[in-house]
């Protein structure tokens, strides 16, 4: 059975950066799923910035560009199993959330109706749960970075609205089933599971 260490924070609270040691410290042998899809130089720079630290012996995975379906993690977790890693790092599940949720043009809309935003929880809700469930069945040791962005203002427009929601919702899915979850901010971590 998979064990998770779930890692959330807000951002730059140093949560990628404790999951990189962490995955040093477990084995040598770690697969990074990177979930980022390149859309802008800034995007670039991020994306180099996370590449330039990660060991030789690392081998990074990535869903395809576009909208990242099951299939696609099915895949790369099963090629992960046939070359023996050991640990795999998924940083981070906020980019993961967003790219699933980007199809839907919410940025578009300015009111999103119920019916629709119930379409868009559902999927999510369906899509994490079987994300996690197949994490879960592996013998792999998981790393999960995600974000913390309820804590603040409210949101001016329906998508920071609905994603932050949806992004609650998705961290309380893998929290429960994470076998220790940490909590970062100002690069400090408390232990809270």
């Amino acid at each position: 059975m998979g064990y998770i260490y779930f890692l959330l924070g807000g951002a730059r609270s140093g949560k990628s950066s404790y999951a990189e040691e962490l995955a040093n410290e477990l084995s040598k042998k770690t697969a990074y799923i990177a979930t980022a899809e390149i859309i802008d130089a800034e995007m670039r720079k991020r994306v180099e910035i996370h590449k330039s630290r990660r060991p030789d012996t690392w081998m990074t995975f990535e869903f395809k560009n576009g909208t990242p379906e099951l299939k696609d993690y099915e895949k790369i977790l099963k090629d992960i199993i046939r070359k023996e890693y050991d640990v795999v790092l998924i940083d981070c599940i906020t980019i993961l959330l967003f790219r699933l949720i980007h199809k839907h043009k919410l940025d578009m809309l300015e009111i999103i109706g119920n019916a629709l935003e119930k379409e868009i929880e559902d999927e999510v809700s369906a899509f994490f749960g079987k994300f996690i469930g197949l994490s879960k069945i592996s013998n792999l040791k998981f790393i999960i970075v995600s974000n913390e962005v309820g804590m603040g203002v409210v949101p001016y427009y329906p998508l920071g609205r609905i994603f932050r929601d949806l992004m609650g919702m998705v961290n309380k899915q893998i929290a429960a089933v994470a076998d220790e979850v940490y909590f970062f901010v100002a690069g400090l971590k408390q232990k809270l599971k």
